[in-house]
């Protein structure tokens, strides 16, 4: 192996005419601590690198719905370049507001977000399911799969407009090689299955 990675551009920079591209994500997403991925079993595209095709949680363990109600469910999830001295990485942040505030929220799931690392899987509007080739590849985002999300920002406002007195949170990933990372297997409906099979009650 040389050492000398192939940055280069491969195809031409076009917009899609058959499947334009539409802003924004779906309400309802999946989060997952870091720690309980067997990272053993997961399976990347063969060709395609930043397509991951296997993802599976340990025994026992199981992921969580996470439902942001509105029209801009996520509200400035992004992924922006981070300019390092050899290599540029991205970093990805992810927001999400938790509308309810009560003992057991604030033991189950904001203190654990205080410290944890997670893994999120968002599923955007854009879905490209009229390509001809891997039609639905790109609905599912995940984050976090490389460094961890890690709380950056939580807050609890009584008197926010946004959230009626529940959590602001807001989760960030950095020195990610990846521009993106795709969850992706057959197609849409297969790869929503295997999504959902994540959340099921843990054996």
């Amino acid at each position: 192996m040389s050492g000398i990675c192939d940055y280069a551009i491969k195809r031409d920079i076009v917009a899609s005419c058959d499947d334009p591209l539409v802003p924004g994500v779906e309400q309802e997403g999946v989060i997952m601590n870091r720690k309980d991925i067997d990272f053993a079993t997961v399976a990347f595209n063969a060709t395609r690198k930043n397509v991951i095709e296997t993802l599976a949680l340990k025994e026992g363990k199981k992921a969580y719905k996470v439902i942001v109600p509105g029209s801009t469910p996520f509200t400035g999830t992004n992924t922006a370049l981070a300019v390092g001295t050899y290599q540029n990485t991205f970093t990805n942040t992810v927001n999400m507001v938790i509308l309810a505030n009560d003992p057991d929220v604030c033991a189950d799931i904001i203190d654990g977000l205080a410290n944890g690392e997670y893994v999120v899987i968002l599923e955007n509007k854009a879905k490209n399911l009229q390509k001809e080739e891997n039609p639905g590849d790109s609905a599912f985002q995940i984050y976090g799969y490389y460094q961890g999300l890690k709380a950056a920002e939580i807050s609890n406002d009584k008197y926010s407009e946004e959230t009626d007195g529940g959590w602001s949170v807001s989760l960030q990933e950095t020195k990610v090689p990846k521009s993106a990372l795709f969850l992706y297997k057959t197609d849409y409906e297969t790869t929503k299955t295997a999504i959902d099979t994540l959340t099921s009650p843990a054996a």
